[in-house]
């Protein structure tokens, strides 16, 4: 889902998903508005009009905190005479109100049309979970709105001033730098929160009956130390931001490496990429901030990993390697991917500036700053084979 850029298709993949998980056979997910529903997302991200929608049923449902569950909404005394239960004839219902922040957002509506007594409360559960992640998705898509709204005036001013200002170039970017680190720390945020609430709501269902449970507590936590390593990222950007000084301290590199190859470990095997380490059996000794090190290679991977998705299974290898020479340590990251034009060498750590369809600039700008800031250089060029490699060189630390 995190690849469906537009709103719309994301709110079609999570009504998908909680049509499947609830065995339910048709679903909406309502948006609100000034206090009124608009027309609704459905399957396909099909557009539901007004009158269409169970409204009687969807206003009722956000008007309770835990939303409406019918066994049999054909038979209940107050739904049987409902102007869309006679005309439709659902069976089980199951509606849940959509907040983010504490804000109303929508509500997701599901019912099954044959059956009654379909939604039990495992599935209730799931469905609260997909309608939290909806209302991220709801409030992420009005921030993108307002954020379209902000760049036509932006571009507007641009259109008036640019005769009179020689330096609105240098301006604008520097702004739309700054909107797009804000918008990094709230895409980030948001399915953050998401995650914590996922691996906590997992473990409560854990500790009452579950197959593998040692297996699936070993994942939860893992969703939760990957949620508090994103906030650290959050934390570390609002930071630079605030031109706030670094604390460094002194660790062992090649354990940090190890750690960081651990964490993407699950997400390159999604990706079919082989990942092999070299050289992190050794104490490597540095001095600077240990998870922002980590997230600058764990960006560099990931670059790697997805530069290869165009390349036979079989040949994508992911190679993490660390050697010291003079004082320095030297990290080694080689893909087998497509590799980058030499003549966008001077380009490709610059703010904004992309070759991916949907990317957004930041990654390698963002690798090469907390480089600098250890007093480290990041080098990225072309493998003779094929591919690129990166290249981190850092100091040495020494008593």
């Amino acid at each position: 889902m995190a690849n469906e850029v537009a709103p719309a298709r994301r709110l079609a993949k999570l009504l998908e998903a909680a049509i499947e998980s609830t065995k339910a056979t048709s679903g909406v997910i309502a948006v609100t508005r000034e206090g009124g529903w608009e027309e609704a997302v459905g399957v396909g991200a099909k557009r539901i009009p007004l009158d269409r929608l169970p409204v009687s049923i969807l206003t009722a449902a956000v008007s309770l905190r835990d939303g409406i569950a019918l066994r049999d909404a054909c038979s209940a005394d107050r739904w049987r005479t409902d102007d869309y239960v006679r005309r439709c004839k659902p069976r089980s219902v199951l509606c849940v109100p959509i907040r983010c922040n504490g804000a109303l957002m929508g509500a997701l509506y599901l019912e099954h049309a044959q059956t009654a007594g379909v939604f039990a409360p495992t599935k209730i559960a799931m469905a609260e979970i997909i309608a939290l992640q909806a209302g991220f998705a709801l409030e992420n898509a009005r921030l993108q709105d307002e954020l379209s709204a902000q760049h036509t005036r932006l571009s507007n001013t641009e259109a008036k001033m640019r005769d009179s200002l020689s330096q609105l170039d240098g301006a604008s970017r520097l702004k739309a730098f700054g909107e797009s680190a804000a918008s990094i720390v709230h895409e980030v945020a948001q399915p953050v929160a998401a995650l914590e609430t996922s691996a906590r709501a997992g473990l409560r269902w854990l500790d009452r009956n579950a197959p593998n449970i040692d297996a699936a507590r070993e994942t939860l936590a893992h969703i939760c130390a990957c949620a508090m390593r994103a906030r650290t990222i959050i934390s570390a950007l609002r930071a630079k931001a605030r031109q706030t000084e670094p604390t460094f301290i002194v660790f062992d590199l090649a354990d940090a490496l190890r750690e960081a190859a651990e964490i993407v470990r699950c997400t390159l095997d999604a990706m079919k990429v082989s990942l092999c380490v070299d050289g992190l059996s050794s104490p490597s000794p540095v001095r600077g901030e240990r998870l922002q090190l980590q997230q600058a290679i764990i960006n560099l991977l990931m670059n790697g990993a997805e530069s290869m998705q165009g390349v036979p299974e079989s040949e994508r290898v992911l190679v993490l390697a660390c050697e010291s020479a003079q004082n320095l340590l030297r990290i080694r990251i080689d893909d087998c991917g497509e590799g980058f034009d030499p003549r966008l060498a001077l380009r490709i750590f610059e703010p904004l500036f992309t070759t991916k369809p949907h990317g957004m600039g930041m990654g390698l700008s963002i690798c090469k700053s907390i480089v600098d800031a250890h007093h480290g250089q990041l080098e990225l060029t072309p493998r003779l084979e094929r591919g690129t490699r990166a290249t981190v060189t850092l100091p040495c630390f020494s008593n």
